[in-house]
């Protein structure tokens, strides 16, 4: 027996008639009345009679319509459960400027993990640039920017801010530096620093040049790879450096590390969720849930 045919006999079983039925389906009357007549065949009973004043059903139409509406329920329960249990079995790719990868949203992703607990994420970190172009090409399901002045070039690419990433001056706190510098003061310091594409760097380097100052005229520059390379630096001693809060407020709280203020300088970068604006539903989930929690979740 085939479904839809049960479906467009209980539909005109309701209706009375097959014109609007099939409208309704966007059938022609003709192609209706074969799926019916296909139904009857496979049942081996009439269920209609046609007329000139149109149908009338019979008394094994009436027993067929009776069952007819639960088994279309249980039937379209079935399919929307089987539709559940495959978006379940995905996997979820996150691209995101290194310091939200590292330090940020692994919580995120264990709480998004016990609202879908089937779902498999794997996590990336990028830069910013390379996140945009690998969610508009389907590479990843979802990215997290942490540069203000990347722009797409994707018409179908949404970008929405979620949260900022607080970028501090960051010392070891061993009484060698105070609590409050100028700028001037600062190139006074040895400065540890990323390579030239990295976030953080851009930003340092736009606010001296704005400020009338040079990063090249610090006291010494000392370049890492990465923050926690600059985070061992530190510890040593050797400078200071513009970290993500989110990657050392342990060390804050344990009084390891000090935060420095410089006065009229600012660091903080704003957090860019990045994705498709026809992307699929998990897709679409995630990202609901994530709007909804926002930065609340990062570790």
């Amino acid at each position: 027996m085939n479904i839809d045919s049960l479906r467009y006999f209980f539909l005109i079983s309701k209706a009375g008639n097959i014109s609007s039925v099939a409208k309704e389906v966007h059938l022609t009357q003709s192609a209706l009345s074969q799926q019916i007549q296909k139904l009857e065949n496979d049942l081996d009973q009439k269920l209609l009679l046609r007329s000139n004043k149109g149908v009338t059903i019979t008394d094994a139409g009436r027993i067929v319509s009776l069952y007819a509406e639960n088994i279309l329920r249980t039937y379209d329960t079935m399919i929307a459960e089987l539709g559940e249990a495959a978006k379940d079995d995905v996997v979820l790719k996150i691209e995101a400027c290194h310091s939200v990868a590292d330090y940020a949203l692994p919580c995120t992703l264990i709480l998004a993990n016990e609202m879908h607990p089937n779902h498999q994420y794997e996590l990336t970190g990028n830069d910013s640039s390379k996140i945009i172009t690998n969610v508009a090409n389907n590479i990843c399901d979802v990215g997290f920017i942490c540069d203000k002045d990347v722009k797409p070039d994707y018409d179908d690419v949404k970008i929405t801010k979620v949260g900022v990433n607080n970028i501090s001056l960051i010392g070891k706190n061993d009484g060698k530096y105070p609590d409050k510098i100028t700028l001037s003061e600062l190139l006074d310091y040895c400065l540890i620093t990323f390579p030239e594409k990295n976030y953080i760097s851009n930003m340092l380097e736009k606010n001296l040049k704005h400020a009338g100052h040079d990063q090249s005229s610090a006291n010494c520059n000392l370049r890492v790879e990465g923050i926690e390379g600059a985070k061992i630096l530190i510890s040593r001693n050797f400078g200071l450096a513009f970290l993500p809060y989110i990657s050392v407020k342990e060390e804050l709280y344990k009084k390891q590390f000090k935060k420095i203020d410089i006065s009229n300088f600012d660091m903080d970068i704003d957090i860019y969720m990045v994705y498709k604006k026809n992307c699929p539903e998990y897709i679409k989930d995630f990202v609901d849930w994530f709007e909804k929690n926002g930065a609340k979740s990062f570790c």
